[in-house]
């Protein structure tokens, strides 16, 4: 088997657990205690992540134009989920960080997905769990995704 096959098969396989791990992520978000949809909750987990951001920043990271991630934040900051305020260096600037009661909704949605992966990672064989182990955290890595920790996700690797 050529090398292109091999990455055609690990591409295939990857696309085809995150199928699962999708449904996994909507039913996590469904068991907020705050209704929340899944782009509004990953704002707030790029919050939790990487701190206060700009509109703009966040608008990047989500791959949407700056008045979409507006709206979004609109909700959360209604939801009392994110604070807004005029940044220190440019005061034309709006920053965006999540509230206690944001950080708290990441952290119980984090929970009930560790939950349920857990649950399906008991019928993997214990042999097999080293190498997805090494393998998620590498394709984390090219990602760009930060691992998690105590719920939300890592300040460095």
């Amino acid at each position: 088997m050529s090398a292109t096959d091999d990455l055609d098969q690990l591409a295939a396989a990857f696309v085809t657990a995150s199928r699962a791990l999708i449904g996994i992520a909507i039913r996590s978000v469904q068991a907020a205690p705050v209704e929340v949809t899944v782009p509004q909750h990953r704002v707030l987990v790029l919050l939790a992540s990487k701190g206060t951001q700009s509109v703009g920043t966040i608008a990047q990271q989500l791959g949407v134009n700056p008045s979409n991630a507006t709206r979004v934040c609109d909700r959360l900051q209604r939801l009392g989920l994110i604070a807004r305020s005029r940044s220190a260096r440019d005061g034309r600037a709006v920053e965006v960080s999540i509230t206690a009661d944001g950080q708290a909704l990441v952290e119980t949605v984090n929970a009930h997905r560790v939950a349920e992966v857990s649950r399906l990672l008991q019928d993997m064989p214990p042999d097999l769990r080293p190498a997805a182990l090494t393998a998620m955290r590498e394709f984390s890595r090219a990602a760009e995704e930060r691992p998690e920790i105590d719920g939300t996700a890592a300040a460095s690797w």
